[in-house]
């Protein structure tokens, strides 16, 4: 409602416009029409040669022209759009007389606004370095995430949502799509050599761009406690060199409490004996969350673990020469 002695200001028309990114010059602005009707033109400049000129931070990156035949006034671009370097425009219509000179512009008639639509023109990168090394202890539980990786995307959208894929895949390491983590997923006790694998991030759009590769070496650190020789002549007897216990000899272990029934956290294998009988001391075995096995060795999860309820687990296992010495 207008105030007496004052005019209310007429609300401007708003159009609103898209055009994607990288396209070529003289592109037309999507979805943007103005009807000229709408902007009363020949009220701001009844001179002949009237015509329309932009105004605006970034009013030289389009040009307006008027569709004759439909009535409508139109923009095109005049420079190839980098939504990375800028996503959206706002802009107004003057209307000009003649030559255009800027004390000839009469009023503004319309404001608009050109969003620069994202097209899939990054490639995914990653963050760490393209060789990551790690050291993990052969008694890690299983579940356990031992690495994460990260990669980033320019891209915006779908453009940017990433999965991320190891080649060649193995058992031992499982490398989640969606987040990048590594986890450990099979027991790596007696595992001769060093796994390696590559990790990829590829983007959702289209075409999918891929990064490069990510190369992860995962070398296990064994924890027995015997020497060389006695390793070397394990080695000769066709035992593995690995998770091999001296008698007496005091072992921790971490243990995640998602880790499920069934795996086996560690294996017991003593230097002395060359076939050994195994059998769980304390605590009793229906109170004992793992169990050990007779022949094996191997101290297997035999009910879900509960670290607020029970933080930590002391074993005493017997250990005997089946040879009866």
């Amino acid at each position: 409602m207008a105030a007496a002695g004052y005019q209310a200001r007429e609300r401007l028309p708003f159009f609103h416009g898209h055009v994607f990114e990288n396209s070529p010059v003289a592109s037309k602005v999507n979805a943007l029409s103005i009807p000229v009707r709408r902007v009363d033109a020949q009220k701001w400049c009844p001179v002949s040669g009237m015509h329309f000129k932009l105004y605006g931070n970034g009013s030289d990156d389009f040009r307006a022209f008027a569709h004759h035949r439909r009535g409508n006034l139109l923009l095109k671009t005049s420079r190839v759009l980098d939504r990375e370097a800028r996503s959206e425009y706002r802009l107004s219509v003057g209307v000009c007389c003649q030559t255009c000179a800027s004390d000839s512009v009469v009023s503004e008639v319309a404001s608009v606004k050109v969003d620069v639509l994202d097209t899939n023109d990054h490639a995914p990168t990653f963050r760490s370095a393209d060789t990551v090394h790690i050291t993990l202890d052969d008694t890690t539980a299983l579940r356990s995430v031992v690495h994460r990786l990260e990669a980033v995307d320019a891209d915006s959208g779908k453009n940017a949502e990433l999965t991320y894929i190891s080649v060649p895949q193995n058992g031992s390491f499982y490398v989640v799509p969606k987040t990048g983590e590594v986890l450990l997923v099979d027991s790596i006790l007696g595992l001769p050599s060093q796994v390696r694998f590559t990790v990829f991030a590829r983007d959702h759009g289209w075409p999918p761009l891929t990064s490069e590769g990510v190369v992860v070496t995962i070398a296990p650190q064994r924890w027995e406690t015997r020497n060389g020789e006695l390793a070397r002549r394990s080695q000769r007897a066709g035992r593995s060199a690995r998770a091999l216990l001296d008698p007496g000899s005091l072992v921790h272990l971490n243990v995640s409490e998602d880790a499920s029934i069934g795996s086996v956290i560690t294996s017991l294998s003593p230097t002395r004996f060359q076939s050994a009988a195994y059998e769980l001391i304390y605590p009793e075995t229906q109170s004992s969350p793992v169990s050990v096995g007779r022949d094996s060795g191997d101290i297997t999860i035999s009910r879900r673990l509960d670290r607020e309820a029970e933080s930590t687990v002391e074993l005493t296992v017997k250990i005997q020469d089946k040879r009866g010495v």
